[in-house]
């Protein structure tokens, strides 16, 4: 039995059944390497060979094996040594990120709190978050209310603290004395403020 169908013309044209039985679209042409990565799903189709290949998980990033770099994250379990915290919180407050430079102070501080370099930097990186926060702001004599529907208040999901602050957001009194009285610190205060504006849940109205 012929393994090819001949039409009219002459021409022979390969079977679709494979040896085993099964339909073989690629005539038995596809061949494969011995060098070759197996895919998930032999096939002649480059389509399919290339979905394979690409659904291979990604290899592990290169860790950088140089002992001048400051370990990426700093967090209550890290055995960084003091050096390589200072240099991580330097790292830090040289890019601006100066939330990131104060949290990794004032866990160092938590380990060592006679870290005096670690007090400075955390002190400074407070002053420049506030200075930041203040000039979103605008002016802490600016006057602002609130521009949500009460009914919607529930889904800015604040906590307490932040609840209260908005509170005292009544289109009278100023934002510096909604800072004094919201009991909160004043840089976590500036925050929430400076928080609930981008969110467009308050409006300056004076």
């Amino acid at each position: 039995m012929s393994s090819g169908i001949r039409e009219s013309s002459g021409s022979v044209f390969p079977s679709v059944l494979g040896a085993d039985g099964d339909i073989d679209l690629t005539g038995g042409l596809a061949s494969k390497a011995e060098d070759e990565r197996p895919t998930i799903r032999p096939s002649g189709d480059a389509w399919v060979i290339d979905r394979d290949r690409r659904s291979l998980p990604p290899p592990p990033a290169a860790q950088s094996a140089s002992p001048d770099r400051p370990p990426a994250v700093l967090d209550e379990g890290s055995t960084a040594t003091r050096d390589e915290v200072h240099h991580a919180i330097a790292d830090r407050f040289a890019l601006g990120d100066y939330a990131a430079a104060l949290s990794a102070a004032e866990l160092q501080l938590g380990r060592e709190p006679e870290d005096e370099e670690a007090r400075r930097y955390a002190e400074s990186s407070r002053e420049r978050l506030e200075v930041r926060y203040a000039t979103r702001i605008g002016s802490l004599d600016y006057i602002f209310n609130v521009s949500v529907p009460a009914a919607k208040i529930k889904w800015l999901g604040l906590d307490h603290q932040a609840a209260f602050l908005l509170s005292l957001v009544d289109g009278q009194t100023t934002v510096g004395e909604v800072l004094d009285l919201c009991q909160m610190g004043r840089l976590e205060a500036l925050r929430v403020f400076t928080e609930l504006l981008d969110a467009k849940a308050i409006e300056r109205v004076a």
